[in-house]
């Protein structure tokens, strides 16, 4: 039976029969892989460590007829200090639960979005800076590899340099920020289209109108300039995660205070909204948070 090595993260699986396990993992070879973990869910034995979500190993994969085979499997990391803490756990999880939903299209990008996985995991164990800041960093670069990242230095619109003066609202189905000048247009023209639809008029002026209503559902979610700086801040820091070579402690960023954790929660939700838009399902771990 032919065989290949992989060295790859966990990120979830389900028992399959009394004992065994399907495990999704993303590897820096090939990308997302699904394997089985014979005896993995015995309990006591070796594979029942190595198979749990966020487990990083090097493993050693026999191939198999629908599914392949685990058959050896020795231990990297398994981040025993963010599994101490909920909050930072459930980030971590989000993290495979993004790459499980967006790993088919990471397969040529493999062996750097491995890496950086890796390294956000020990960035979030090493309690660098605040779990949502290293998660929005985490995200952009994600988005950047995906190839849609968010236009933020100049308007999606009309192209004009964005400056803290200007910046009026995201929009999601155009991939960015938009200036105050556009979303005003956007609203005058909606105002237009409601007052006309209240007579008869000609199949041409409600074409025109019904292209009036659409183009008002997509005003898109306004945005603060704090906001936009850290969503700026992210897209910066993001690039950074590249490199493995950095030592955490290089990494640490500046807490944020308490009156700028709002915008901070905003810049995050905004980001796993555009996520959710272009995954086509909703992001559900970071749900248990609301529940805290």
């Amino acid at each position: 039976m032919p065989t290949f090595s992989l060295t790859a993260i966990n990120l979830g699986g389900f028992q399959i029969g009394e004992s065994d396990k399907v495990i999704s993992m993303f590897s820096a070879e090939r990308g997302l892989v699904r394997a089985v973990a014979k005896g993995a869910k015995k309990p006591g034995t070796k594979m029942a460590g190595k198979s749990e979500a966020l487990c990083a190993n090097k493993l050693l994969i026999a191939k198999g007829r629908s599914l392949d085979i685990i058959t050896q499997a020795e231990s990297i990391e398994t981040f025993r200090k963010v599994r101490t803490d909920l909050k930072r756990l459930t980030f971590c999880l989000y993290y495979a639960e993004l790459t499980a939903a967006f790993g088919e299209g990471l397969e040529e990008e493999s062996e750097v979005y491995y890496h950086v996985l890796l390294n956000s995991l020990r960035m979030q164990e090493a309690l660098i800076s605040d779990a949502r800041q290293l998660s929005l960093e985490f995200s952009m670069f994600l988005l950047k590899q995906l190839g849609v990242s968010p236009e933020l230095t100049v308007c999606v619109r009309c192209r004009q340099p964005l400056t803290e003066y200007n910046i009026a609202a995201f929009y999601s189905e155009t991939g960015g920020i938009g200036c105050n000048r556009c979303g005003q247009d956007s609203r005058s023209k909606s105002i237009v289209s409601e007052v006309s639809v209240k007579g008869q008029y000609s199949s041409d002026f409600r074409k025109k109108r019904d292209e009036d209503v659409e183009h008002y559902e997509e005003r898109g979610t306004f945005v603060t300039p704090l906001v936009w700086k850290m969503l700026v801040n992210a897209d910066v820091a993001s690039d950074d995660l590249i490199d493995p070579s950095t030592d955490l402690k290089a990494r640490r960023r500046p807490d944020y205070s308490e009156a700028q954790a709002p915008a901070l929660d905003a810049a995050h939700r905004l980001v796993q909204r555009y996520l959710e838009d272009r995954a086509g399902k909703k992001m559900r771990t970071l749900d248990l948070l609301k529940q805290l």
